[in-house]
């Protein structure tokens, strides 16, 4: 091809046309332009083809993290509603009881031990489709609309979790100065708390350990019954602060990762 251009502009300059050369370089100019913008534009098309093939495979990796972030909240989930039933209990236990009908053991089942794990999310895919800017990429506006609001949503649940890990903590403060937590026998009673499940808590109640506890039971560490309504309250009231969590917040973000998964299977699994 360029030997025929070579000899074109070869023998217009040998007759002296120059008129029909000055089209001819021009024409020339037009064929090299258009085959520079032909080949940038193939090498766009081959930088998107690898880019988009970046961030299916981020994408899938994310489908992946979703399913086990999912499967993490069901722990989590049972030890906040745990924590509510507890509170809910403890409400009914302390109406209309005087200092003398309120029993140490009673008070110490329902306030030990009662932080919820915290969330342990798998962020890797996620932090890559955000750093590496595919995020922005996605060619769904959907999904990547929905991957960023789960993004903040694990957030702001995060920042829940921190919230409700201060609450808590100073609930516990001030349980532990009017009950009494040396019971000899602390490691049977975990057993019935394994794994959060309300009825073991019943279960307890009923048990001859239960009884064989508090037929021997352990004093209260004050005699002011307000003191001990001030500690109970603050563990009544963290169950109106939790339910905000099994009842909207998980749930909400359960539902949007599994969109997530579902938009992510139709765009990147055909």
């Amino acid at each position: 091809m360029l030997r025929v251009l070579h000899k074109i502009r070869r023998d217009l300059l040998a007759n002296r046309k120059l008129g029909n050369y000055v089209w001819y370089a021009i024409g020339e100019i037009l064929l090299v332009v258009t085959g520079i913008l032909i080949a940038l534009q193939i090498n766009n098309w081959n930088e998107e083809r690898i880019e988009q093939k970046q961030i299916r495979e981020y994408a899938l990796s994310l489908v992946g993290d979703l399913q086990r972030d999912i499967e993490m909240l069901v722990p989590v989930t049972k030890q906040i509603e745990h924590l509510i039933h507890l509170s809910g209990e403890l409400a009914l236990y302390m109406q209309g009881r005087s200092l003398a009908d309120i029993s140490n053991i009673d008070l110490y089942v329902y306030t030990r031990d009662p932080l919820y794990r915290p969330f342990e999310w798998n962020r890797a895919a996620l932090e890559q489709l955000k750093s590496s800017g595919s995020l922005r990429q996605i060619k769904n506006q959907q999904l990547a609309m929905k991957i960023s609001e789960y993004d903040a949503l694990t957030k702001h649940l995060d920042q829940d979790y921190s919230n409700d890990e201060n609450n808590i903590r100073q609930a516990a403060d001030l349980a532990m100065q009017v009950v009494d937590m040396n019971y000899p026998e602390r490691e049977q009673i975990v057993v019935y708390d394994d794994d959060s499940e309300e009825d073991l808590l019943a279960a307890f109640f009923d048990s001859n350990l239960y009884r064989q506890i508090k037929s021997d039971d352990l004093s209260l560490l004050t005699d002011e019954i307000n003191e001990v309504r001030r500690a109970t309250n603050n563990f009544i009231s963290l169950g109106y602060y939790l339910k905000a969590r099994p009842e909207i917040e998980i749930p909400r973000l359960r539902t949007n990762a599994l969109e997530i998964i579902e938009l992510i299977n139709v765009e990147y699994r055909r």
